[in-house]
């Protein structure tokens, strides 16, 4: 697994994706604004740039390969001989300013951070980097926004819903069409791995692309489970529904629950996801006949929603769901109070194993219907847009990315993830050693993670266990996963309803699985989100979806 995916970001770009409502996209916070006379922002009737090409990078081989449907390569052991992926000189030498979001402590000044010296070093750039806490980045990016024409080179932009952020975007930053656009891409390599479902994911402007994108897998928010506790269960891996809603029955009782749920934004309970694919609704929307239609009106919805109900009803959830902390049910399920929980895809990292501390067998729980339709991700954490500058200043900041986007097996990776050599990591038998100067000098408290970002792979050095299981489970749930057909699709009345529409769905998610209302009330919850918005949504999504194909 990439281990540069911190828990934390991942469950942040879930977010309202963890109700799997949502459908923002990210280059498309406009704040209800109508397109500009002429097309503006928006993509209908506009010509289109075409997608970077995708030249796949050949690198060390993995002990078991990745395939379309989206399962990643899967590494056993770090490759013996590394390739580089950059052969020519990044920079000139000068300067660069970006500014990133951060989920961990601020980083120790360039002048005491080897990790940062190195960086610059091989980029031979003055890198630059003003790191802003999560919590924070939505209203410092605002006021950037707003700010006069002094801008960073390199603005990262994650699923924040910024007020006009596509017009900001369009006006302030370059395009770089001419530059990644079709065969153009190729002249930086490490870029033209990225996935066309990536590029997609992040969108246009105006027909026009803006920004690289930060790729993340195709798995969606996923039900990771206690593997120990139910082999002793008896409980397979493959289930039908009814054996679903039994095993969580059996692992419940002295002081043990089976369903470790938790609130998400806007008051939803995470683990609709994972019910609603389970049982074959859409990806948060459906597209045919020119006609976009949301998931929540279809019968395997409300299935889903049934099934939540019934677990409620059986007090096989965690008592105090409503109001414990994501942060306090995952503890839960380290500690094994919890036999399983819905989280996204990324916290099949080494952080969360080890938290687990070899308690039990971590494993992801398989779709549980007869004609399931796992959810897929957005495809990527977020993209990074650059200000204007002549052409020559851009192909420089597009080095600077390829080179931070080297696919693992490659000597520009090792030192973006791990730092130098016998200072940050130590290589033995098992793979990297992590040395204690790593712990305060990595790519966390440095974010450069967020400036650039290779396709992501299995690779978890010490747990080949558990990354062989993830891997069957992708080979399982993944041909039969869907994509939302509305990522990288804009939205006005998204963009400015979006909160209020998705506040209306979780509430009535909560009201409906704890039995304060009747399944019977869902209809009228779609009545009220469509009326407040929804259909005007749909409609917008219809005509940029037209206008993409």
């Amino acid at each position: 697994m990439d281990h540069r995916i911190d828990r934390r970001s991942l469950l942040r770009l879930a977010g309202t994706g963890a109700l799997g409502l949502a459908a923002t996209p990210l280059l498309s916070a406009c704040a209800g604004q109508s397109p500009p006379a002429g097309g503006g922002v928006s993509n209908a009737g506009r010509s289109l740039a075409p997608w970077p090409a995708y030249v796949p990078f050949t690198g060390p081989a993995p002990d078991l390969p990745g395939d379309a449907s989206g399962v990643q390569p899967l590494y056993l052991k770090y490759p013996e001989k590394l390739v580089r992926s950059v052969n020519d000189t990044v920079g000139d030498g000068s300067e660069v300013r970006a500014m990133v979001v951060s989920f961990g402590a601020p980083p120790k000044p360039v002048g005491q951070n080897e990790y940062w010296q190195a960086l610059n070093k091989a980029l031979n750039v003055n890198l630059n980097v003003t790191v802003v806490p999560d919590p924070e980045y939505a209203q410092k990016m605002a006021t950037l926004m707003a700010a006069g024409d002094d801008l960073p080179d390199i603005i990262m932009f994650n699923n924040l819903a910024l007020p006009h952020a596509a017009e900001f975007i369009q006006a302030r930053c370059a395009d770089l069409s001419e530059f990644v656009g079709g065969d153009a891409v190729k002249r930086f390599p490490n870029l033209a791995n990225l996935p066309t479902y990536a590029w997609q994911g992040m969108g246009r402007i105006g027909g026009r692309i803006y920004g690289v994108p930060l790729e993340r897998p195709k798995p969606a928010n996923s039900l990771f489970v206690n593997r120990s506790a139910m082999d002793a269960a008896g409980i397979p891996k493959d289930w039908t529904t009814e054996r679903y809603l039994e095993a969580m029955k059996e692992l419940t009782g002295d002081r043990k629950w089976g369903v470790g749920w938790f609130k998400t934004l806007f008051g939803g309970l995470g683990g609709i996801t994972y019910h609603a694919g389970s049982l074959g609704a859409p990806n948060t929307w459906s597209a045919s006949g020119g006609t976009f239609s949301h998931t929540i009106a279809t019968p395997q919805f409300e299935q889903a929603l049934e099934i939540m109900r019934k677990l409620a009803e059986a007090r096989t959830h965690y008592p105090d769901s409503l109001t414990v902390s994501s942060t306090d049910m995952q503890s839960y399920f380290h500690n094994g109070t919890v036999a399983s929980i819905n989280d996204g895809f990324g916290s099949v990292n080494l952080g969360f194993i080890t938290k687990i501390d070899g308690r039990f067998d971590l494993d992801l729980g398989r779709p549980y219907g007869e004609s399931p339709t796992p959810w897929q991700s957005p495809g990527i954490f977020g993209y990074v847009a650059f200000k204007k500058a002549s052409p020559e200043r851009i192909r420089l900041l597009l080095r600077i990315c390829d080179y931070l986007s080297a696919p693992f097996g490659t000597v520009e990776y090792e030192l973006a993830n791990y730092g130098v050599e016998g200072r940050h990591f130590t290589k033995d038998a098992d793979g990297v050693k992590t040395t204690e100067l790593y712990a305060q000098e990595n790519n966390t408290l440095l974010p450069v993670k967020f400036l650039g970002a290779p396709p992501s792979v299995l690779y978890l050095p010490g747990h080949s266990d558990v990354a062989k299981s993830v891997y069957e489970w992708q080979k399982v749930t993944l041909p039969d996963s869907v994509r939302n057909p509305a990522v990288g699709l804009r939205s006005a009345t998204e963009a400015s309803k979006g909160a209020q529409l998705n506040q209306i769905l979780g509430d009535g998610i909560t009201a409906v699985t704890f039995g304060r209302k009747p399944l019977s009330a869902w209809k009228d919850v779609v009545t009220q989100w469509r009326r407040a918005g929804g259909d005007q949504v749909a409609a917008e999504l219809a005509k940029e979806h037209a206008a993409n194909q």
